[in-house]
């Protein structure tokens, strides 16, 4: 069961138009695709730490390609993992003690060559890039950044190099070596850090390490991570970021716990199951599937989680949560309040024996206020709204009921009428309601799942096929907020928040 959010009748039209803006920005600057990062450039499809892979990486628009740094014997900047060619060339030099035309001899193709059974045609020689060579390819371009990860103490030379390029804003510097990425924030404060640190970490610890030393981000060891680090991480005002990923399913788990940096040997498979830009993922995992989500003024996005109620920022940055009764349905925000539908497990009842409630809540600090009974909603209580001086209530329904019913009460929870909304029946009855100019919406479950749209006076405009059960959220200039959660097997529910057009929505 589920339910909904209704959108405050408050004169504050310029207010709703600022938050419209507040979540079209956030859905641009706060997706996690800002932190597909390509591991030695696009190496699965390349031989990697070449040009061709780090061309690959920008002509995919990838968010940010990573490399590795050597010294050579001659003093010279070299890209290349390996303190040694024997894995990637086809001959085995020592980086340190090889002069950079020695370095050139060995073909780093071959390895990749070997590997993926192909031939010199198709995967033609490549030698060692110098670091110039690839920050010049950057520096050319405003889409993709380059991770430079310094393999012994070249830090000093990389800046200078940077320095000369005029490349400062196109680089950052990642590494598990503290003392490395520490010289980098003394002699470039303004380049950023991405602290790489093993599954085993001490997170605590970390995080302190990092906001004393200005780092942006710890990078985690996806085995290592969990919600609860991932939480600890962001909560620190730092960016959660996981190396290094190549399966598809881990790829999906780590985004939906919030993960927003990933290192990856596969960038194209990664930015293929990026979720939208209007993404927002809440912080926090949960026991129980979604119910509904609901938004204030302030843009703070309410999570109505069956047994719990969740509090998050804009950018699903967790706020507060509270223990609830079991089972609550969906919510809406009004004056300063959460007013959330509740059944208390007593849904999709025969009439007289559902039971059901609007139990309010301080939306600052989720504090219950007062329990309503709303005897009135015959099949159990699932989703609340509000809208022009009167709060619509709706909930289940029983097989046999070729109609849905949605009852309306007064400011202060005096029953009107109940109105007959003609939509044949719907699996549960109506689980999530809002209103967005002009329009009711009200999402059902079924296989698939239904969304009902009505007027003003509730007369049936459209039904189509369009999940939004979990939760229904309108936004002014027709957007709207659609909740969906993902569960992950032995943590929990994760929520999301999708931004989505009116005619995404209802079309065929």
């Amino acid at each position: 069961m589920n339910t909904t959010h209704s959108w405050p009748s408050l004169p504050i039209i310029l207010s709703l138009a600022m938050l419209f803006y507040s979540f079209s920005a956030l859905a641009l600057e706060d997706s996690p695709s800002k932190g597909v990062t390509a591991h030695r450039g696009n190496s699965g499809e390349h031989p990697e730490n070449t040009l061709p892979a780090f061309e690959s990486a920008i002509a995919l628009g990838v968010d940010w390609a990573e490399l590795d740094i050597h010294r050579t014997k001659d003093g010279k900047v070299v890209v290349v993992h390996d303190r040694n060619t024997a894995r990637v060339g086809d001959k085995n030099l020592e980086i340190t003690s090889s002069t950079y035309e020695e370095l050139l001899a060995v073909d780093v193709a071959a390895g990749f060559r070997k590997a993926h059974n192909k031939t010199l045609e198709e995967c033609p020689a490549q030698t060692i890039p110098l670091l110039e060579d690839v920050l010049a390819l950057f520096v050319g371009q405003n889409r993709t950044k380059l991770s430079i990860q310094p393999k012994t103490d070249v830090v000093a030379e990389a800046i200078r190099i940077i320095k000369k390029m005029d490349a400062e804003d196109v680089v950052g510097f990642n590494d598990g070596n503290l003392d490395y990425m520490s010289k980098v924030k003394e002699l470039a404060p303004q380049i950023p850090v991405f602290w790489d640190r093993p599954a085993e970490a001490d997170i605590d610890r970390d995080v302190q390490i990092a906001r004393e030393k200005g780092f942006e981000a710890l990078v985690v060891h996806h085995q290592g991570l969990d919600p609860a680090k991932i939480n600890k991480i962001k909560a620190a005002g730092l960016e959660a970021g996981a190396w290094t990923v190549n399966e598809l399913q881990s790829m999906k788990e780590l985004l939906v716990m919030g993960v927003e940096r990933i290192y990856t040997d596969r960038p194209r498979l990664l930015m293929a199951i990026q979720p939208d830009p209007g993404t927002i993922v809440s912080e926090g995992t949960f026991t129980a599937h979604l119910q509904g989500i609901c938004v204030d003024p302030e843009n703070n996005i309410y999570w109505s989680w069956t047994n719990e109620l969740a509090k998050t920022d804009r950018n699903g940055r967790l706020l507060k949560t509270v223990k609830a009764p079991s089972h609550q349905g969906d919510l809406c925000f009004k004056d300063g309040k959460i007013y959330v539908a509740v059944n208390l497990g007593a849904f999709n009842r025969p009439a007289g024996q559902a039971d059901n409630w609007i139990f309010v809540y301080d939306a600052a600090t989720l504090q219950e206020l007062e329990r309503i009974a709303v005897p009135e909603v015959v099949h159990g209580a699932g989703g609340i709204a509000f809208h022009k001086g009167k709060f619509i209530v709706v909930g289940g329904l029983v097989p046999g009921i070729d109609e849905n019913y949605l009852y309306e009460y007064t400011e202060d929870f005096t029953f009107v009428q109940r109105h007959v909304l003609a939509s044949g029946y719907t699996l549960l009855g109506i689980q999530t309601v809002t209103y967005e100019n002009g329009n009711w919406w009200f999402g059902c479950y079924g296989n698939p799942a239904v969304l009902l749209q009505a007027d003003e006076s509730f007369q049936l405009v459209n039904k189509v096929n369009f999940d939004a059960s979990l939760g229904i959220a309108g936004l002014p200039d027709g957007k709207i907020l659609i909740g969906t959660n993902t569960r992950i097997p032995d943590v929990g529910y994760v929520g999301r928040a999708v931004i989505m057009s009116r005619d995404k929505m209802v079309s065929p």
